[in-house]
């Protein structure tokens, strides 16, 4: 657990991290534009990582980037299922730990939650691979579960009213929608 609670080892974790997962976009999406943004707010996030401020976004961003790597994995590369599920749990529960750490959820039932937030990723994750949209849109919905999960994190588990729970229910539901809406299901 060294590797949690030391700021350097947690700051290189995360940066290997960020430059796999915008790697992948080079790698695995086709559209150049997309890969430009990508690496652009990777890069704008290692500002983030080693000044270790905006958690909520470093979770966003990497669980949406980390998400695609992983997709790509599975539908490029024809790695098997129950290995990339593995590296989700193993990822997104680094995530989520870094998360709870620097918003300072300091509850007994910490490991507790993060086990159940890991499980619900990795569910959703395999609920949203049998399904035939653009990995670039499974990975949003996955950040979308990652920000309904901190944000349950934020106000239910913590007691920090930045903002309500039912505003963090409504930012999902209007990008759910909007995902949802305009996903091609098909070939």
């Amino acid at each position: 657990m060294a590797f949690l609670h030391n700021k350097i080892l947690r700051r290189v974790v995360l940066t290997i991290l960020a430059f796999w997962s915008a790697g992948s976009f080079w790698f695995f999406s086709p559209s150049i534009f997309v890969n430009s943004i990508i690496t652009f707010i990777a890069a704008a996030s290692l500002y983030l990582i080693w000044t270790e401020i905006a958690p909520l976004f470093l979770l966003i961003f990497l669980s949406f980037s980390s998400a695609y790597a992983l997709y790509g994995f599975i539908f490029v590369l024809n790695l098997p299922l129950w290995l990339v599920i593995i590296a989700a749990l193993l990822i997104f529960g680094y995530l989520f730990t870094f998360f709870e750490q620097k918003v300072e959820v300091l509850i007994p039932e910490r490991l507790i939650y993060l086990l159940l937030f890991d499980l619900i990723i990795a569910e959703s994750f395999i609920f949203l691979s049998y399904f035939l949209i653009d990995p670039l849109n499974r990975s949003l919905l996955l950040a979308l579960i990652a920000y309904i999960l901190a944000g349950f994190c934020l106000t239910i588990i913590e007691k920090k009213q930045i903002k309500p729970f039912f505003l963090y229910l409504i930012i999902f539901g209007i990008v759910y929608l909007l995902v949802v809406l305009t996903s091609a299901f098909g070939a």
